[in-house]
């Protein structure tokens, strides 16, 4: 039978994976995934994802595509998935998709969610889900920072090596909401057109130090300018971060 291109949308706790990205014998989302529709299948099915996710990271809402034959409908492909899958990770829905669609390539943009626990004690629930920061952060500081980084930029000096070339360290940042809870936890939104590796664990550890008082808004444009990863604050903790959603 003919196969087609299968959207599936998939949630995961970081910290029960060693990332996305299959690295055998490490237990990896990626991994998981085609081990389960081997089971369903017979045969080994590759699996794409929008995008790398770091060991630690979480996601809400990451995109993978695969060509599978139409066998069985999506409603009952994604239990069947979900009864394979291991604990920390469940397809959320499954759809049939046009030729030639592919989970990576066929992105439009993605958006992040990162989580700041501004709070003294951490409450336990949050531990490994959100970064603890229990020194007070400002948030008209950090509204202000975050217009300075939004729009289109070359934004190497917020960039970790990926080991391997890249075209271009120009990205376009839609927009960077913030907004704090009454449990006292920030929350951090960034859309954008694409994202480079670490990116957003970068720019959200300059951020806060900008809310700290520890870097003004002028050197965190200087920074940003500078186009040099050696002149910017450290990268903030992977479990904060979330991948939220991927534009199509």
């Amino acid at each position: 039978m003919k196969t087609v291109p299968h959207r599936l949308l998939v949630s995961y706790r970081g910290e029960d994976f060693f990332g996305w990205q299959r690295q055998d014998p490490d237990p990896t989302v990626q991994l998981a995934l085609e081990k389960a529709l081997q089971k369903i299948f017979n045969r080994p099915v590759a699996v794409a994802g929008s995008g790398r996710t770091d060991r630690g990271v979480h996601a809400l809402g990451q995109v993978a595509s695969c060509e599978i034959s139409p066998l069985h409908p999506p409603a009952t492909l994604a239990k069947a998935l979900n009864f394979h899958l291991p604990a920390g990770v469940r397809v959320l829905s499954v759809r049939r998709e046009k030729p030639g669609f592919h989970a990576r390539f066929s992105a439009k943009g993605k958006s992040y969610l990162y989580r700041i626990a501004n709070t003294d004690p951490l409450h336990p629930l949050e531990i490994g889900r959100a970064w603890h920061v229990p020194r007070p952060l400002d948030l008209t500081s950090l509204r202000k920072a975050a217009k300075i980084l939004t729009g289109k930029h070359d934004f190497a000096a917020f960039t970790s090596n990926p080991g391997y070339k890249r075209k271009s360290t120009i990205r376009n940042i839609r927009s960077i909401r913030i907004v704090k809870k009454k449990s006292g936890v920030l929350e951090l939104t960034f859309e954008g057109d694409g994202f480079l590796y670490r990116m957003v664990r970068n720019l959200v550890g300059a951020l806060v130090k900008v809310g700290q008082g520890r870097l003004t808004p002028v050197e965190l444009k200087k920074i940003l300018h500078s186009r040099s990863r050696s002149t910017a604050p450290p990268t903030a903790p992977a479990e904060g971060l979330y991948l939220l959603s991927v534009r199509y």
